[in-house]
């Protein structure tokens, strides 16, 4: 019993040492399509942290159109905040959350270099948002 609560507690300090936002985020991350009631503000100083999140999150997304399979190496992500897609935002989110949100969510690009064969395959648009938990993707776009 010692033995296990001892592992778990070094498997927990590895997560977090290695840059994990949450306990799920370690495992495998991944997009929730809600709309994240939690979200809290953003700084610009999350904008390092968000790009990481969603390189770690491009590869959990499409693998393949049809016979061409997508080669994530050398990504590259930019982010910015509020979010540029507040149509989409008020069209899929309480009306009580939609402002909130649009201040609180960053739009994060994943550029993937070496698929040249796709216009829309060849980058990915999270909407990223801080939560009480770490990072949270909530959406995802082509």
């Amino acid at each position: 019993m010692i033995a296990r609560s001892a592992l778990a507690v070094a498997l927990a300090v590895v997560a977090f040492i290695a840059g994990a936002t949450s306990a799920g985020d370690a495992r495998s991350p991944r997009v929730t399509n809600r709309c994240p009631a939690k979200a809290l503000p953003l700084r610009p100083a999350d904008l390092p942290a968000v790009k990481r999140f969603a390189l770690k999150l491009a590869p959990h997304g499409v693998r393949s159109a049809g016979t061409q399979s997508i080669d994530y190496r050398d990504a590259t992500a930019s982010a910015k905040f509020p979010t540029f897609y507040t149509g989409y935002v008020r069209a899929v989110c309480r009306a009580s959350l939609v402002k909130r949100l649009i201040d609180r969510t960053a739009d994060v690009t994943v550029a993937y270099p070496h698929v040249n064969w796709s216009v829309s395959l060849h980058f990915s648009i999270f909407l990223i948002v801080r939560g009480p938990n770490g990072f949270v993707a909530w959406a995802q776009m082509h």
